[in-house]
């Protein structure tokens, strides 16, 4: 343990003390903007299926502008495109606050959740981009992806429960505009921090590896697709058991127990031995998650669920982790961005497709019926994880 807590201490020293409180602020607008689009817009309109379609139009926004923002990075660098994207994104949300509580026509909401999502930075990925310059010469990149990998998950869980608890105790706008600013202020104080520095330039693009659509790529996307669609399914999942059970407000609380496993199983990736390939650790992390969902298709009780959630997590939080050093592997230093906010945004869509699935499967079948959609996506990660052991030798050594 002692020798693990070692291993992180060199992060702060890479990057400067400030910078991972900040970043992990910064990451926060992620995964808040779309349940809070929802909550809000629905509330103000009183209706459900206008808040999906707003929620979906800023999912879109989120999945087009990801890799779109990362090669404009590559080309003009960090600062200048997270800033002025991050300042955007939180003129755009709160352009849509001001819309949907003036009564504006829901074309006119669309749009602004669309572009808001569009204008919102990918800030894990880009942030893993600065960790490949920073540790390029002291080898800590492993420690770093296994820190941003824990942060993400954190982050997935907290963003929802603050959303929830805003809008609960104050008001959704109040939700929508938190957001807002954090976007606004720390994207904008992670866009200045000197690490920017670190994100390799396109003029530093060696000749030899270049980011193409190979079967490795296509392997990564894949992925990210079907993490996404599990972590859609499970979460209406687990919404459907807690409403059977007649507390559907403990969903929350439930599906946060997947990202206690996750966090910490993350975090101890830093110190898997290096024999092991990538290409491995993604094969055995898709086949055990596929075969730790199986059994909830008997948990009707929350407390049980909630307990088998932990090490389901413990499958989950390595696997994306892995994802994403393959993704650094697929591209030479100077298109790192686009390679890792694509995964990005195959994980958004993945997660979009999962939970409509997923809800249509708990409305038509039973509360548990969704994890069925996780257990096909989840065999559908194996067997891409197959192929790609196959095809992607070259990209598959340590992390």
């Amino acid at each position: 343990m002692t020798a693990l807590f070692a291993t992180y201490r060199r992060l702060p020293r890479l990057a400067g003390p400030w910078f991972l409180p900040i970043a992990f602020l910064a990451r926060l607008p992620f995964s808040m903007t779309q349940i809070g689009t929802v909550v809000l817009v629905t509330a103000e309109t009183g209706s459900v299926a206008a808040g999906g379609l707003a929620a979906g139009l800023l999912s879109a926004g989120l999945a087009i502008g990801g890799p779109t923002l990362g090669w404009l990075t590559g080309r003009w660098g960090q600062r200048i495109v997270m800033g002025a994207a991050s300042l955007l994104a939180a003129t755009l949300s709160i352009t849509l606050v001001v819309l949907v509580t003036t009564g504006a026509p829901l074309v006119l909401v669309g749009a602004a959740a669309f572009f808001g999502g569009a204008m919102t930075p990918p800030i894990g990925p880009l942030i893993r981009v600065r960790w490949v310059g920073l540790t390029a010469r002291d080898g800590g990149l492993p420690t770093a992806m296994s820190y941003e990998g824990a942060a993400d998950e954190v982050a997935y869980v907290l963003g929802p429960a603050l959303v929830s608890v805003l809008a609960a105790l104050v008001h959704p706008v109040a939700a929508v505009l938190t957001a807002a600013v954090l976007i606004g202020v720390f994207g904008t104080l992670v866009a200045l921090h000197p690490t920017a520095d670190a994100a390799p330039a396109r003029s530093a693009r060696p000749a030899g590896r270049r980011f193409r659509i190979d079967a490795t790529v296509i392997g990564v996307v894949v992925g990210g697709l079907a993490m996404g669609a599990f972590f859609g399914s499970m979460q209406t999942g687990v919404t459907g058991v807690a409403r059977a059970a007649g507390d559907e407000s403990a969903a929350g609380l439930i599906y946060a127990c997947m990202a206690i496993g996750s966090a910490v199983t993350a975090l101890a990736m830093a110190v898997a031995p290096s024999r092991w390939s990538l290409a491995d650790r993604l094969l055995a992390f898709t086949a055990a998650l596929t075969l730790l969902i199986v059994p909830l298709f008997t948990v009707s009780h929350p407390a049980v669920l909630a307990v088998w959630l932990v090490p389901l997590g413990c499958a989950s939080g390595p696997l994306l982790i892995t994802l994403f050093s393959l993704a650094e592997r697929s591209a030479d230093p100077s298109r790192v961005a686009v390679a890792m906010t694509t995964l990005s945004s195959s994980v958004v869509v993945g997660y979009a497709v999962g939970s409509a699935l997923g809800g249509r499967m708990v409305e038509d079948v039973a509360p548990s019926a969704a994890f069925g959609v996780a257990v096909a996506v989840a065999a559908l990660g194996t067997a891409n994880a197959l192929l790609l052991r196959r095809t992607a030798t070259r990209t598959a050594g340590p992390s």
